[in-house]
């Protein structure tokens, strides 16, 4: 891994582990920011919220999560992440397997 940090128009992503199975990284978004709506087909993905509160939302509904709170996200859901805290949200993103095209 060349560069673990990597800026996002929402904040930025932080590569804190990968392997060949597996990548952890650490999301920090913004207050008001939000991730494009988009989908993994290849990879599931499990979202950890450790600090703040964000609305994880799907084609058809969404969620509200308060940390600490947890989300799987199957292989091809649609999914879209808001931080709604004023301090924004600072979330731990485990992806398998490591596909970063994907």
């Amino acid at each position: 891994m060349q560069n673990n940090i990597i800026c996002k128009p929402w904040g930025y992503e932080y590569i804190a582990y990968q392997n060949n199975d597996v990548a952890l990284k650490v999301l920090h978004i913004r207050h008001g920011e939000q991730t494009s709506m988009h989908c993994h087909p290849n990879k599931s993905t499990g979202l950890v919220l450790v600090e703040g509160q964000a609305i994880i939302s799907f084609i058809a509904d969404q969620a509200l999560l308060t940390a600490p709170a947890k989300k799987m996200i199957r292989r091809g859901l649609f999914h879209q992440t808001r931080a709604i805290s004023n301090n924004g949200i600072v979330m731990l993103e485990i992806e398998t397997p490591v596909d970063q095209d994907d």
